[in-house]
């Protein structure tokens, strides 16, 4: 066991142990070249001498010299290219959400920290002159909007740091749509960098916090961030995506990660062998490439942590709330979208309505407090006593009763485990118990226009209808009754007709 153990340990090491030998090689082979040249050039030096030794110790010296001189100049152009490929490869992590129909460019527009003034002026006008060339909805015009933005922060800093130098430097740093702010809190659980995925140790460390997507990074990590913030992601967007994973594919990103741009390999263990020895992906310092089932990228592990989120498209179209794992960046857009209402589901699927009878029980409540908000909204003892601002809160739930159609993420999982429902029902009571007792708003009740009776009829009852036209209410059984036609309406086009026949009359002068 041991001989075989040395036997695949010899085999691993092989092609190391063959690359060393060739270096040997290629060093004994130079080593031997200037032998060989030293060789060549001792007789002429020994012919020499013998003429004179100082004519020979004189054309050593200058050989030395000029080689030396030589040298010198290997070792600056060496530490010169090795110089310009650092600046080179600064400005690329600098620049590397840029488009590529831009990196021509990127020397006028990515400016350093230390810019000045005039440059930051120039960088501005040039942009501008590029978002007005650039065609709409594009990715470069879409760059070069929030890279104006950006510029023109920098700027106004600069600038209000010129007019009064003694004062304090402003603590929001805007870089890629971030607002990143000290982040003086101590939370109680672990906060990872979204840069490095390092620790942020709070005690010891200074971080900052985006105040708009909750971006957490290191003082040290925050001019290397090449996410953009996902607030204006979700702002560009204005909906989550619509499809379900829409995977392009490794070999469409180059098998790189879709944000930091690092290579990935799927070669997790791969069946290539080498004399019954596998080959693992692991020694090669491969990345193994994560899905994110929101967007449909791959990502490394760096930018995909293996969060779980509960995907729009697939609670759209499948009704399916189960956890998938998103990368970072998609987590947090979700997050921004999870309670704006931005989904018309019943434009998207009408057919979740017939199936799930969940949505139908909230869509009639919805209905009802659409027609409550009428009364509510022109009642000033509504009004004093907040009746709906204390009941839907602070806003995130206001479009519940200012629309039927649109519905937020959360709107769509409470439906799922019945708090949605519930809380409608408890709103719609509060509503009605205040309508029907308010001196205000019972002074608008209706009277049915088919029967005498004097019972006080409101377009949310359950026995009553309202008329689209003209708003008139009566009961469902005598508007049936009238073969669903409105007494009012009729009453309103014979006045009108008979309006018309007058002014016909009185232009004939009869």
């Amino acid at each position: 066991m041991q001989t075989v153990q040395s036997l695949k340990d010899g085999i691993w090491n092989l092609p190391n142990t063959v690359t060393s030998l060739l270096g040997s090689r290629e060093d004994g082979g130079v080593a031997a070249d200037d032998h060989n040249n030293n060789a060549a050039t001792t007789p002429d030096d020994g012919e020499d001498g013998k003429n004179g030794d100082d004519e020979g110790d004189s054309v050593s010296d200058d050989n030395g010299a000029a080689v030396a001189a030589i040298e010198e100049q290997d070792i600056g152009a060496e530490s010169m290219a090795n110089s310009l490929m650092s600046v080179e490869e600064d400005i690329l992590d600098r620049s590397h959400a840029i488009p590529f129909g831009l990196i021509r460019e990127q020397w006028q527009l990515v400016l350093d920290w230390d810019a000045s003034i005039p440059e930051m002026e120039d960088a501005i006008g040039k942009c501008k002159d590029l978002v007005l060339r650039c065609e709409d909805d594009s990715e470069e015009k879409k760059w070069l909007v929030r890279h104006l933005i950006e510029l023109r922060y920098r700027l106004r800093e600069l600038q209000d740091v010129d007019s009064d130098p003694d004062a304090l430097p402003p603590e929001t740093k805007v870089i890629l749509g971030h607002h990143f702010v000290a982040n003086r809190n101590n939370p109680k659980y672990k906060v990872h960098c979204d840069h490095c995925s390092g620790i942020i140790w709070n005690v010891v460390q200074a971080s900052y916090i985006c105040t708009d997507c909750s971006f957490a990074v290191h003082h040290k990590c925050i001019r290397n961030v090449i996410r953009i913030c996902a607030h204006v992601i979700t702002t560009e967007r204005n909906l989550p995506i619509e499809c379900i994973c829409p995977e392009i594919g490794l070999a469409f990103q180059k098998y790189t990660c879709a944000e930091c741009g690092c290579q990935l390999s799927c070669n997790t263990s791969t069946a290539v062998t080498c004399f019954g020895l596998e080959l693992k992906a692991e020694k090669f310092n491969a990345v193994v490439p994560r899905l994110c089932d929101y967007s449909g990228l791959y990502y490394c592990t760096a930018c995909h942590w293996n969060d779980t989120s509960i995907i729009p498209a697939r609670v759209v179209n499948n009704w399916d709330f189960v956890p998938r794992k998103v990368g970072r960046a998609s987590l947090q857009q979700i997050r921004l979208l999870y309670e704006r209402p931005l989904i018309n589901l019943e434009a998207r699927n009408p057919r979740l309505f017939h199936f799930i009878a969940g949505l139908g029980v909230v869509k009639r409540l919805r209905t009802k407090l659409t027609q409550m908000k009428r009364y509510l909204a022109v009642c000033r003892l509504a009004e004093e006593h907040r009746l709906v601002r204390d009941t839907f809160g602070g806003g995130s739930r206001r479009h519940l009763m200012q629309s039927v159609d649109m519905y937020s993420v959360a709107d769509l999982v409470g439906v799922e485990n019945g708090t949605l429902p519930e809380f409608l029902r408890k709103a719609h009571d509060a509503f009605e118990r205040h309508i029907r007792n308010c001196v205000i708003c019972s002074g608008k009740a209706y009277f049915c226009e088919v029967c005498s009776n004097d019972e006080f009829l409101f377009p949310f009852d359950d026995a009553a209808i309202a008329c689209t036209r003209c708003n008139s209410v009566s009961h469902r059984a005598c508007y049936a009754r009238s073969n669903r036609s409105c007494l009012k309406c009729a009453r309103l086009r014979v006045r009108e007709q008979q309006m018309r026949n007058e002014i016909l009359d009185a232009a004939n002068g009869n």
